[in-house]
């Protein structure tokens, strides 16, 4: 499909999709603001939950925390990475407890990479044993369990009903390479593959990579987000159409293909989106991770390896290659709201259903997850008047 792309505020641009049939969408091109009308705070939502709170064995709290969510009810789960169990805390700080185990029953597990609330039910998605696993969000029973056709996992999930989700991953079928997205059913198959990547011959434009942050819209169908490109979709997954694209227009987030190239010092990683969150104001945030100022200080040259792909440099553990910048966007009116760097420490990790959570780990020993509620404030202009968000 052949995108046409404007500079200015809040301008919209009919666009004709590339499948045949399907309905035309729009493209919102959102620009740099200097001065955004707003700012972003961050007020504390709880207590600090960590391996020392009431009721919580210290070696019995998550260490390497990969993702959070949070349940219907309040509380919070946490997936450790390569885990074969997922952990369930409670907001107050009272205690938690660890579910799943081991194994290929029900209720067990081989690597928890996802846990997602929807409703009155919590979907647990494996890559190992290729299956999905339905709890009650409640009393975390199993409901049920199905396989999944076959697809390497990529960036995200997100559970649209009961019986429907999408997966962003790669399937490595004739009729389904390529295609990003992949529609399932309650039993575990496709229905429908979306969001299709060209494959072009070396020299031509660059592959855009394929992994996706995914969130669910209020209005209906799901938010896409890419990593290689500030570039947001809206999807119909039951339909299959791409009915928008906000494309920000940033001169320090220029599209690439994924992180970029071999790892070096003098080479800091591209921006990639990290997270995304639509709030109950239908406004859109954004987390992107930036090389900080101490990227080249975070590399540890390896000695020589007669192997071909042996990397010339690794990261240095704890030291801290990125920062987050937050930018809250408006869909409608095509424009940046607020944006903010976070400080190195603050380790923001989770944007969900309203809140935000922020983890610090140390190398050894339970991480410690705080718990934030983000909120807009006017900002005030070079009069020291206050500009409505």
């Amino acid at each position: 499909m052949r995108r046409f792309v404007v500079r200015g505020m809040g301008l919209v641009l009919p666009l004709l999709a590339s499948i045949p049939g399907v309905a035309a969408q729009e493209e919102t091109v959102i620009p740099d603001d200097p001065t955004p009308p707003c700012t972003i705070e961050f007020i504390p939502a709880g207590p600090e939950l960590s391996g020392g709170v009431a009721g919580v064995l210290a070696d019995a709290w998550p260490s390497l925390v990969a993702e959070i969510e949070l349940l219907p009810d309040g509380r919070i789960t946490m997936a450790e990475s390569f885990s074969d169990r997922f952990f369930v805390a409670s907001p107050d700080g009272s205690g938690g407890r660890w579910v799943g185990r081991a194994g290929e029953g029900p209720g067990e597990y081989s690597f928890v990479r996802w846990a997602k609330p929807a409703g009155e039910r919590l979907h647990v998605f494996d890559p190992m044993l290729m299956r999905r696993t339905v709890l009650d969000a409640a009393t975390l029973d199993v409901v049920r369990t199905n396989r999944l056709e076959p697809i390497h996992f990529r960036g995200d999930a997100v559970v649209l009903d009961d019986s429907s989700y999408v997966i962003n991953g790669a399937m490595y079928t004739e009729e389904r390479a390529g295609y990003v997205l992949h529609l399932f059913d309650g039993a575990g198959e496709v229905v429908r593959s979306f969001d299709e990547i060209p494959i072009v011959m070396p020299g031509e434009e660059p592959i855009r990579g394929g992994w996706r942050i995914l969130e669910p819209a209020r209005a209906g169908g799901a938010w896409s987000a890419w990593r290689s490109e500030y570039r947001i979709d809206l999807w119909n997954p039951a339909s299959g159409v791409l009915r928008r694209s906000l494309v920000r227009n940033a001169p320090w987030f220029l599209p690439h293909n994924d992180w970029g190239g071999e790892w070096h010092p003098e080479r800091p990683d591209n921006p990639v989106i990290a997270d995304i969150m639509e709030d109950s104001e239908d406004r859109l945030w954004v987390v992107v991770l930036v090389a900080s100022d101490r990227w080249s200080e975070c590399w540890v040259r390896e000695p020589p390896s007669a192997h071909p792909e042996a990397p010339e440099y690794t990261p240095r553990a704890g030291c801290p290659r990125f920062e987050r910048r937050i930018e809250v966007l408006d869909p409608e009116a095509g424009r940046v709201l607020a944006a903010k760097t976070l400080p190195l420490n603050f380790g923001l990790l989770r944007l969900a259903a309203g809140k935000a959570f922020s983890v610090v780990e140390e190398e050894f020993g339970p991480a410690t997850v705080r718990q934030w509620r983000p909120a807009l404030r006017p900002a005030n202009n070079s009069q020291g008047r206050s500009l409505a968000c």
